[in-house]
């Protein structure tokens, strides 16, 4: 018991005697001048250990490199999972766009079905025919769908874009559209505030015969030149073709003016038409078998 506390005892003597030590050495260090002997033992100590501070610090210099190549990779791994991440939703969002198109679609062509037309099942248009001047495509319907030859062709709201022909299968039909030169339809000129849905006159810009010439141009034609036809009136059908009453129903929309002219020579006026519907366009149609 007696010589553990005449270690202690001498124990916090040493302690105090270096911190006495120590603050007259840091006293006298304070005091003396750069060339002092204290500052030329520290200056000695540095140059005998600069060696070893250079040894340890290439020693930990690969430590160093590991240390940010790890970093990087973890940078780089970070950076493609959040590149991955940002390409899924640009996917989903590309996608739920698609959808949103496709049904707004298909809304659009079951929505302007009238209760007065019977109507085939959406059909969908399954490969072109004919040459580079023809302007027909195959659909899948048929006879067997109610599908009859010289039946009009329609998408959206009752847009017209061709009607059958003879080549009706069981399963599926032959459609000439609006633009090839073998189609024409009785039309009527109306302004885009009329409606074109009866057969009335009384807001008619003219009435004449849907067709393309040999040119490619989709026009009206037979136009009377008192007629007030003008760029961007509707043109619908008038459900006569000369001596063919009702082959198209009336009020269906075909396109738009596009041109408007005429000389005094002429006997008729000279109206260019685009049509609402480009043939590249169409997926899926619809064929109105009654009426």
């Amino acid at each position: 018991m007696g010589r553990r506390k005449s270690s202690a005892v001498s124990s916090l003597a040493a302690l105090i005697i270096l911190c006495v030590a120590s603050l007259a050495l840091f006293t006298i260090y304070v005091k003396e001048g750069d060339s002092g002997p204290l500052h030329t033992v520290q200056l000695g100590a540095s140059e005998v250990l600069r060696p070893v501070r250079g040894l340890l610090g290439f020693a930990a210099s690969p430590l160093t490199a590991a240390s940010e190549r790890v970093g990087n990779i973890m940078n780089a791994e970070e950076k493609r999972e959040l590149e991955e991440k940002v390409l899924e939703y640009e996917e989903g969002a590309a996608e739920a766009a698609r959808l949103r198109q496709e049904n707004e679609r298909l809304r659009q062509l079951l929505d302007g079905q009238r209760p007065s037309f019977t109507y085939s099942p959406l059909a969908s248009v399954v490969a072109p025919v004919g040459g580079q001047l023809t302007k027909r495509v195959k659909i899948n319907v048929g006879t067997n769908d109610g599908v009859q030859p010289e039946q009009p062709v329609v998408v959206g709201n009752n847009t017209l874009v061709g009607r059958t022909t003879n080549q009706v299968t069981p399963n599926t039909a032959e459609v000439v559209l609006i633009t090839d030169q073998s189609f024409a339809a009785g039309v009527r000129i109306v302004p885009p505030s009329g409606s074109g849905d009866d057969d009335s006159s009384d807001d008619s810009h003219g009435e004449g015969l849907l067709r393309t010439n040999w040119e490619g141009y989709l026009g009206v034609d037979y136009v009377d030149l008192s007629a007030e036809a003008e760029r961007g009136d509707f043109v619908t059908t008038s459900g006569r073709a000369g001596d063919r009453e009702l082959l198209f129903p009336p009020g269906l929309f075909v396109g738009t003016v596009e041109s408007v002219s005429s000389q005094d020579i002429d006997q008729y006026k000279k109206i260019v038409a685009t049509p609402a519907v480009k043939a590249k366009d169409l997926q899926e149609v619809r064929v109105i078998t009654d009426w």
